[in-house]
């Protein structure tokens, strides 16, 4: 059994005569230990140290320290991970434009003959969303005459904020103002808030409706007769998607208060012409319960219009 231990250290110290100093371990022995030691068997571990101290009898203080040395345990490369440092991700950012839904609605007619009529109109409506929060604008004017005399004549805009406490439930601040002379007053302010219920809210149906109180200045005529009130302001909106093509709206807006209550309904059907493009009928009521003593209380509007959508 030596002779097959002795034979490779044999041949090392033919080929490698024993250096002079006898605190080194020749080359040949030192591969043999430390290969030994790898090995999970201290008898044959402590037979190679044998084997070697027996092959050099001169270097047993050199091997046994050369032992000490290989059986120490060895400590990690102590050197700082290399992280690659990309460039981070720039913060989402949030823009009204990827979040704005619009329609612009435009009427015009021109008749001549017995009587000469023309008939002009423009409505746009449109809402920004932020996460729980909408806002919603919408502007309108119309103008009518007949025989150059001006029959119609109005215009208005309001802005809406709404707040959604829940999924169905939200709270708004609404202002608004208004021109319409052929109605009763020259122009009419009003801001307030309150809240609103999502009765329905499907992909191809919505209802909702919304109330609360506010405050309205209406200056009545040129005369410079004005009007303070404390009122209260509902409205209910509904959108339903008949077919792919085809769909049908109405939204009605009331304001109660002791002098005057007023109320303008609207409804329209319309069809696509092309993904953004669309045609069809609007039906619009306007109704002031205590208008001027020359005024009528009721008027009703029937418009084709076109509208752009985005």
């Amino acid at each position: 059994m030596f002779e097959a231990f002795l034979a490779p250290i044999s041949q090392t110290i033919v080929s490698n005569p024993i250096p002079a100093d006898s605190q080194t371990v020749p080359d040949g022995a030192r591969r043999m230990i430390s290969a030994a030691l790898r090995l999970d068997d201290p008898d044959k571990i402590e037979t190679v140290i044998a084997t070697a101290k027996l092959a050099f009898p001169d270097r047993h203080a050199a091997i046994d320290q050369l032992v000490v040395d290989l059986r120490k345990p060895t400590e990690p490369l102590t050197v700082d991970p290399y992280i690659v440092v990309g460039i981070p991700p720039e913060p989402a950012r949030f823009s009204y434009l990827e979040n704005l839904e619009g329609r612009l609605d435009v009427n015009a007619a021109y008749t001549e003959g017995n009587t000469e009529t023309v008939n002009l109109g423009t409505r746009f409506t449109g809402s920004a969303k932020v996460k729980a929060s909408i806002h919603r604008v919408e502007a309108y004017a119309n103008l009518a005459s007949a025989n150059q005399a001006r029959t119609q004549e109005n215009w208005g805009a309001s802005y809406q904020y709404e707040t959604l406490w829940t999924d169905d439930i939200f709270g708004y601040v609404r202002g608004a103002l208004e021109h319409d002379e052929f109605i009763g007053f020259e122009y009419r302010t009003f801001i307030g808030g309150g809240g609103g219920y999502y009765f329905v809210n499907a992909d191809d149906w919505s209802l909702r409706g919304e109330a609360g109180p506010g405050y309205q200045y209406s200056k009545r005529d040129a005369n410079g007769n004005e009007a303070h009130d404390w009122v209260l302001y509902g409205a209910v909106e509904t959108k339903w998607d008949l077919s792919e093509d085809w769909t049908l709206g109405h939204n009605s807006k009331v304001t109660f208060s002791e002098p005057s209550t007023s109320v303008v309904s609207r409804s329209d059907l319309s069809t696509a012409l092309t993904e953004a493009l669309r045609a069809g009928l609007t039906h619009e009521i306007q109704f002031e319960e205590n208008p001027p003593s020359d005024k009528e209380n009721l008027d009703t509007i029937l418009t084709f219009n076109l509208s752009y959508g985005f």
